[in-house]
């Protein structure tokens, strides 16, 4: 499957930019971006405007707006001449960011409820298959950019248009935490994982509690799933802190 490019890029350059200097900014991007949420390159990887320019054959003014926008995103981290690396997030980030996703979506979608149409849900449903045949290729970057995709476009039927770089930039983070990890074969099954169809159900009756809690479940046992290092096991522990304040989370305050 060629993954075309993810939202972010056209919220950062806008859709309609072009130019063959663009383009090759484009897919660098999103080479780099693949390699990062992956692991292929990690937080001990040296990156510099000049071995990337060799490796991709083109310009460094091109390197540095693809290295811009993965910094933009939270991906990176530019320290001028030391060089350019993966950004590495602790624990306390990891909740953090978990815990602003959380309050984002379960918000949204209760707003998507209210405002979906049938042409909206069957759009959703069709991204969602995409991202089933990805899965069963065992295809993480194809799913990662559907699945990003897939909560874009439902934040935007939220109408909340204010917050949308926040989500990108969140979900693009938990992507970067949770994808490096190798997943066991329980992980593919997703025995354990709230699926996206059970969002759409709920979105399809527009059960506004209903599609909250999927939401959130949603959210959550990917988290116990895919990033138990950062996250623990226990998804019904992990529930239980999320359902606390932020200052009562024990994470949250260092212990």
């Amino acid at each position: 499957m060629n993954v075309q490019l993810a939202e972010d890029a056209d919220l950062q350059n806008g859709s309609g930019s072009g130019g063959k200097r663009a383009r090759k900014c484009d897919a660098v991007y999103q080479d780099l971006k693949r390699k990062i949420l992956t692991g292929e390159l990690t937080s001990d990887s040296l990156i510099t405007e000049q071995s990337l320019a060799q490796d991709y054959q083109c310009s460094q003014s091109t390197i540095r707006e693809a290295l811009m926008l993965l910094q933009e995103f939270g991906l990176v981290d530019r320290r001028g001449y030391q060089g350019t690396f993966v950004t590495n997030p602790s624990t306390l980030e990891a909740m953090l960011l978990l815990k602003l996703r959380i309050d984002m979506e379960t918000t949204s979608v209760i707003e998507a409820a209210k405002n979906i149409t049938a042409r909206q849900l069957q759009e959703l449903r069709d991204l969602d298959q995409q991202f089933e045949e990805c899965r069963l290729r065992r295809d993480v970057f194809g799913c990662s950019e559907l699945d990003r995709n897939l909560h874009l476009k439902l934040f935007k039927i939220a109408e909340m248009p204010t917050l949308e770089p926040v989500l990108l930039r969140t979900t693009m983070m938990l992507q970067r935490i949770m994808l490096p990890t190798p997943r066991p074969e329980a992980a593919w099954r997703r025995q354990n994982v709230t699926s996206h169809q059970d969002i759409l159900n709920a979105l399809e009756k527009q059960d506004v509690q209903e599609v909250k809690n999927a939401m959130k479940a949603h959210i959550l046992s990917s988290a116990v799933v895919l990033a138990p290092h950062f996250y623990g096991r226990d998804l019904d522990q992990l529930q239980k802190n999320f359902d606390k304040e932020p200052a009562q989370i024990a994470a949250l305050a260092g212990l």
